[in-house]
């Protein structure tokens, strides 16, 4: 009997011993940064026994759409959350299909799609939102305007033509509460029929189609990051950003991180962008919640040729640096290498803007390095030989970008209607310094008691949580509706917005020279304002084309539209912190208030 006991005497001290280790753990080593070593939590490509980084570029294919006739696409998706490690910090993420990022989706003008939508949260509503297209009636995805979310375990199926202009860069996003930040999105791209397309592949003669979504990720969940903003002791200053991923994948420096902090971090390599071409076609979406980036890639010239959802620019000077690129915003550019840009030391740096760090909020840093290999092959055609490059080149500032030249009597003279607005951050004891946002001094929230969305009820029942101003069309149909938007910041930041249903002539763009001491706004109905405005005089010459603008600080954006599409359009600030918090309207069109279904 003694010797029985004794043959369980060493394993009961090994397991007790065991214990109380875990169990003083934190006392012995401190709240230290886990560094994982299991590789079912790193990315498949990361082992420990695999060299090669994972790989960033997301290949298109247009020669499968440019050529054919429009048809119906279809995709049922399967919403779940699950565990991934994108820059090597385990979080969990929303997933369409068990892919995060989302599929990418390729279409092109004219196709009908059909997206069923299940969710599978065990306790999340969720609505998608097809940012860019040119939407109808109750399928543009956005809670509360446009839809009620989509209950958990239910369904709803989005079906929807791409218009027969429509051909660019666009992406799909959640638009309900702050999915968004946890990787509910995916691309979206409609490429143009080979009888339109008469200069993106002919005219540049690029080799290869890539899509690269790039945003700023934090490592904590969404909902942690929104707490944290709408702590009334942060006084409205953003959490800082983590990493940067592009298309799902990044870097994060586990050592660099904070020792305070608890977190599931595995060091992996650095995911590469790897080009078959040394001329190829790159969409640049900002997919990010917070901040705006510059791309530079040295050895390499970019032309930037079209902005947002395809909307041509005139061609932008050749430049290894291009920025800045705000939340929401697209840009189509061509980029040609020299030869030795497939040597080991070349690079891709994406740098955030700066604007929204303060000394209270500033990152461990702002560039962050991706590693490039482009094949080795002859460089390109005799008539694309590229330029001599130097390290003293000058970036291209998207800012300073113009249109082609419109045909004459493209724009009307002068807008049948004008609208003034106005943002302004509001933090008070009202709201115990918890920070607000407002247009016109209305704090957008998603309509509540009743909470059918606005498309289907009637504006009698409205909350005062809806600024929706009312644009009338004309009866006759001869008469085109075109209408001024003129939008002051009296914020110190600038702001991306995003206008829903439309595209829009962007007139003026006004950065103030100082905004320290006093506002630049512009009231297009004081007399001495219109004639002379502190921007100068709309340009309807050569104004760009977007359907997501950034508005600086202490300025202004004058913004026109044809308002020919009938509906309720959301129009709100990109920076996912801001819109939850009340930056955010919207627009309803018609020949009187009613339903748009």
């Amino acid at each position: 009997m003694g010797s029985k006991w004794k043959s369980y005497l060493l394993p009961a001290l090994l397991i007790s011993c065991l214990v109380v280790f875990l169990f003083n753990y934190r006392e012995l080593f401190g709240n230290h940064l886990f560094l994982l070593q299991n590789p079912l939590d790193r990315p498949s490509s990361q082992t420990s026994n695999n060299t090669q980084p994972a790989e960033l570029a997301i290949r298109l294919h247009p020669d499968q759409h440019r050529e054919r006739e429009p048809t119906t696409l279809r995709e049922k998706w399967h919403i779940t959350k699950d565990y991934r490690s994108p820059d090597g910090v385990r979080k969990l993420v929303y997933l369409i299909n068990g892919q995060f990022p989302g599929p990418t989706l390729e279409a092109r003008s004219g196709d009908t799609m059909v997206i069923e939508v299940y969710n599978e949260l065990e306790d999340e509503g969720v609505a998608i939102h097809w940012h860019g297209l040119r939407m109808k009636g109750s399928m543009d995805g956005v809670v509360g305007i446009t839809q009620a979310p989509i209950p958990s375990t239910g369904n709803f199926t989005y079906e929807f033509k791409v218009g027969n202009e429509q051909a660019g860069t666009f992406w799909y996003h959640s638009h309900e509460g702050i999915q968004r930040a946890d990787g509910l999105y995916g691309g979206l791209i409609v490429h143009k029929p080979i009888q339109k397309d008469v200069f993106d592949s002919t005219r540049f003669q690029f080799e290869e189609d890539n899509l690269l979504m790039i945003g700023d990720w934090y490592l904590q969940s969404a909902e942690h990051v929104q707490e944290s903003y709408e702590d009334p002791g942060n006084w409205g200053h953003e959490p800082v950003p983590s990493s940067v991923l592009i298309n799902g994948k990044g870097k994060y420096d586990c050592s660099s991180h904070k020792r305070d902090e608890e977190m599931a971090c595995t060091n992996i390599f650095p995911p590469r962008l790897s080009l078959k071409s040394s001329r190829s076609r790159l969409r640049v979406t900002n997919v990010g919640i917070l901040t705006g980036f510059t791309l530079k890639i040295p050895h390499c010239r970019m032309t930037v040729f079209q902005l947002d959802g395809g909307n041509v620019i005139e061609k932008s000077p050749e430049s290894s640096s291009i920025g800045i690129l705000y939340p929401g915003e697209r840009m189509d550019l061509i980029m040609e290498c020299d030869a030795i840009t497939h040597s080991t030391d070349s690079e891709m740096t994406i740098t955030l803007d700066s604007e929204n760090f303060s000394m209270h909020n500033t990152p461990s840093n702002l560039a962050h390095y991706f590693p490039l290999q482009i094949a080795s092959s002859t460089l390109a055609r005799k008539d694309h030989s590229p330029s001599p490059t130097t390290d003293e080149e000058k970036p291209f500032y998207l800012r300073s970008a113009k249109g082609d030249t419109l045909p004459e009597n493209t724009i009307q003279g002068v807008a049948n209607q004008t609208y003034m607005f106005y943002v302004q951050m509001e933090t008070g004891k009202e709201d115990e310094d918890i920070p607000t946002w407002g247009i016109n001094g209305t704090a957008w929230a998603p309509q509540a008691s009743p909470s059918t969305p606005l498309i289907d009820l009637s504006r009698a029942y409205w909350n005062t949580n809806q600024f929706v101003p009312f644009i009338a069309l004309s009866r006759d149909p001869d008469n085109a509706t075109w209408v001024d938007i003129v939008v002051n910041n009296f914020d110190m930041r600038g702001h991306p917005f995003h206008l829903h249903g439309y595209d829009f002539y962007v007139l003026s763009q006004y950065y103030p020279t100082s905004h320290h001491h006093s506002y630049n706004t512009y009231n297009p109905f004081s007399p001495s304002e219109a004639s002379s405005p502190p921007g100068g005089s709309y340009n309807l010459i050569n104004p760009i084309k977007k359907d997501t603008v950034y508005i600086p600080g202490m300025g202004y954006v004058v913004l026109r539209i044809l308002a020919d599409n009938v509906g309720i359009w959301f129009f709100h600030c990109h920076i996912l912190t801001h819109s939850s918090t009340g930056m955010a309207m919207a627009l309803e069109v018609g020949e009187r208030s009613g339903r748009y279904v």
